[in-house]
């Protein structure tokens, strides 16, 4: 099995993730984000480093994705810089609180336990939650979960659902997307909760060896801004609907995702897109 891609991210991801947790703790983020954006002349967004392809790292060290391109376009849509910080799942939300990141385009999946600690944009991506594993694993239903040991990223919408759906499953919960499939293909877990983008990674390393058996949730992501704070979540919300109106967003979602634009038409429950 090839692992040395998904090793070589993750480190490079945790290293990254270590210097941001490192500066949490130290500033506390304040309700007038925009200007202060705007007198810095630089937007500084927190953004994935291996969760392809939302948020990661070239070949080179970029960043890159839908989310960096996504972020980009916001940086010029405000006329200032664009300075990108990654962040994992752990640490994206603590790391928006204290100040250090003055938005997140991190594939934050729309909840409303969430929604108690940041604001939500309206949705800019849609993603579904495939339960993977090995050909020969017998799983038909979600009762089939229970008899297994399902692998989940830290910090993830997944890891929240995997108690819902299979309470007496045993869960085990990894770093990040990386970690968590080479649980799988290392054989130490019997499935994953991942995205719908795991299996084609999966593919790289292990062809034909593995398939999604249910697909478990759909969810909305969201950008993720201080709470109360309205002018960024305006700034952001006008941006979104801007590249959803004049077909921008239905490009990126061809180049990345290789379908067309979502219609974002369901609500979610206990979620407010704006600050009221």
């Amino acid at each position: 099995m090839k692992l040395g891609k998904f090793t070589r991210r993750t480190i490079m991801s945790a290293a990254a993730g270590m210097a941001i947790a490192g500066a949490i703790g130290v500033g506390s983020a304040s309700a007038d984000t925009l200007d202060n954006i705007k007198a810095r002349g630089k937007v500084v967004i927190g953004i994935q480093g291996d969760n392809p392809p939302f948020g990661f790292l070239d070949t080179s060290g970029k960043n890159d994705g839908y989310d960096a391109e996504l972020s980009a376009l916001y940086a010029k849509h405000l006329g200032v810089d664009l300075e990108l910080v990654i962040v994992t799942n752990q640490n994206r939300i603590a790391g928006l609180q204290a100040g250090k990141v003055d938005a997140l385009f991190a594939t934050l999946g729309i909840s409303a336990k969430r929604a108690e600690s940041l604001q939500y944009s309206i949705p800019y991506a849609e993603d579904s939650m495939p339960l993977i594993a090995a050909n020969g694993t017998d799983v038909a239903s979600q009762a089939d979960m229970n008899k297994l040991t399902i692998g989940v990223p830290k910090g993830s919408a997944q890891e929240n659902l995997i108690p819902t759906l299979a309470p007496n499953a045993t869960m085990l919960s990894f770093d990040d997307d990386s970690a968590n499939i080479q649980a799988l293909l290392s054989g130490q877990v019997d499935a994953i909760a991942a995205n719908q983008f795991a299996i084609a990674r999966i593919e790289e390393n292990a062809p034909g060896k593995y398939a999604e058996k249910l697909i478990l949730a759909t969810n909305y992501k969201g950008v993720g801004t201080v709470l109360e704070d309205k002018a960024i979540n305006e700034s952001v919300n006008a941006f979104l609907e801007g590249v959803k109106a004049d077909g921008t967003m239905d490009k990126l979602y061809k180049k990345w995702f290789k379908i067309g634009q979502p219609k974002f038409e369901a609500p979610v429950e206990g979620v407010s897109f704006t600050v009221k």
